[in-house]
Formats: C-alpha cells, sequence, structure tokens
C-alpha cells in the first residue's frame, strides 16, 4: 500500500508496518485516554514524539485522529479547572451571604 508523503512522494508501506503504525497509534490513545491531567497528556506527547512524527508520514489518519484527541483532552482538562475555578467561588460567596 502506498501513501502520500511529503511533497506528494509516495512512501511503501507493508502491512506489518501498517499494523505496526496502527499498534503505536493505539497505544498513544491509551495512554491520552488514561491521562487525569494536562501535564500527563504533554508527558505523553513528548515521549512518543518520534513515533508520532513516523506515524504521520505512515499513517495520516491516525494522527489525525491523536490531533483531535488531544486536543479534545486539552479542552476537557481547562473546562474542568474553569468549573473548579467558579464552584470554589461560588461557595465563598454562599459562606459571605
Amino acid at each position: 500500500m502506498a501513501r502520500q508523503g511529503k511533497r506528494g512522494v509516495a512512501a511503501k508501506v507493508t502491512p506489518e508496518q501498517e499494523d505496526r503504525a496502527n499498534d503505536a497509534a493505539n497505544k498513544i490513545i491509551a495512554e491520552l485516554i488514561a491521562a487525569q491531567t494536562a501535564d500527563e497528556c504533554e508527558a505523553v506527547a513528548a515521549r512518543h514524539a518520534a513515533v508520532f512524527a513516523r506515524l504521520q508520514a505512515v499513517h495520516p489518519v491516525r494522527a489525525l485522529h491523536i490531533i483531535n484527541l488531544a486536543g479534545l483532552r486539552k479542552r476537557d482538562f481547562t473546562r474542568a479547572a474553569r468549573d473548579a475555578t467558579q464552584q470554589q467561588r461560588k461557595q465563598q460567596e454562599d459562606l459571605f451571604r
């Protein structure tokens, strides 16, 4: 199977390479899902940077899935922190009423 690489040059990918790429993608996705904080997500990204770069060349759809998941997790953590701050502020206001 040929995949489009940089500048439109097709890269040859064997079924074994594609399977390994899928396994690597699944591992990254599982770690992102298991992450409990934004810092843990960043650590996952740092640990798998080289693998992810290769994944983008070999299996761009899975790489895009990982990018979208990482963005979703980041928004979840940001929203959770904002909600916690708002909840704490509301509790403080209720104490002073």
